[in-house]
């Protein structure tokens, strides 16, 4: 008999979780928040269903758009009517609208990581969504960066379950910025594409490279700096504090995950060329120096 999902965070009432008539339906989660109605989960499962049989039509309030790392397996996904290829050999990245009919199949054992997103979180038009979605594929230069970045969400929450809210806005950026991505390679090079949301996504792509100046990302779009910062959103923020908060929400996220790279290491690598000002920033941001903040967020069976 299935279930409905409104008992399962992130999920939309609409949605029904069963077991698979090859399985028993067993399965553990853990639910998260993530802060504004956003959830992460992370689940185990043997046999398992989930689906929701017809289009719901919905605010953008209430509809729900979920990002997910699914381990290999025997697992099958149509979306919208279209299958989603599984990859035999690493996990594969899958994404949905909760409210457009679905429907998952999990016949042997597996798991996943799944972030839950409000649409209107994501600032984009549902076309945009819809078409990103069914155009997500692994060749993608985002793909890879945000497949990694759930998982080791799922590590986060294993680990320090409180830090997940203040790494939501990197995560939506990022699955933001790939649906961007998607999508404007589906339709080409179309002029009527948003500009802002072009120069997001070339950020993302860019994030980690120290020499990411206005200059040069004015040229990547063939206008002026002084064009770029007349129309960069004061809703932003500056263009500048933007690309250092980004970089330092990623950097704050490695310190967790790779405990066995130094400072000056996780600072080069997310484009801090000197690594006293990378200090500098992250005391001025989060309260504390990285070195700080890793000793008093470090799981205890890292100690």
């Amino acid at each position: 008999m299935a279930e409905p999902g409104r008992g399962c965070p992130g999920l939309a009432p609409h949605v029904t979780v069963s077991g698979t008539h090859r399985g028993r339906g067993e399965s553990s989660a853990e639910h998260h928040p993530l802060g504004d109605g956003a959830w992460l989960t992370r689940l185990r499962y043997t046999g398992l269903a989930a689906g929701s049989a017809r289009e719901h039509r919905s605010t953008p309030a209430a509809r729900i758009i979920s990002v997910a790392v699914l381990t290999p397996g025997e697992w099958a996904l149509t979306s919208r009517g279209a299958a989603i290829p599984a990859d035999p050999e690493q996990p594969t990245l899958i994404a949905l609208d909760q409210s457009a009919p679905f429907d998952f199949r999990g016949h042997g054992s597996g798991s996943a990581v799944a972030a839950h997103i409000g649409h209107a979180r994501l600032t984009l038009s549902i076309e945009t969504v819809h078409r990103g979605l069914d155009h997500l594929h692994p060749g993608l230069a985002l793909y890879p960066v945000l497949r990694n970045h759930l998982q080791q969400l799922g590590a986060v929450a294993a680990d320090a379950p409180g830090l997940l809210p203040t790494l939501a806005t990197s995560t939506i950026a990022l699955f933001r910025a790939l649906l961007i991505s998607a999508a404007d390679e589906a339709r080409g090079e179309l002029p009527g594409r948003t500009p802002i949301a072009t120069i997001e996504r070339y950020i993302a792509e860019h994030l980690d490279e120290p020499r990411l100046t206005a200059e040069r990302i004015a040229a990547a779009h063939s206008i002026s700096a002084r064009q770029l910062y007349k129309i960069w959103p004061a809703a932003n923020g500056p263009l500048t504090g933007y690309i250092t908060a980004r970089r330092l929400e990623r950097a704050r996220l490695t310190l967790l995950t790779q405990p066995h790279l130094t400072i000056a290491e996780i600072a080069r690598r997310h484009g801090f060329a000197h690594p006293t000002h990378f200090t500098h920033r992250f005391r001025a941001a989060f309260g504390c120096p990285p070195s700080a903040w890793r000793r008093g967020n470090r799981h205890p069976a890292d100690a």
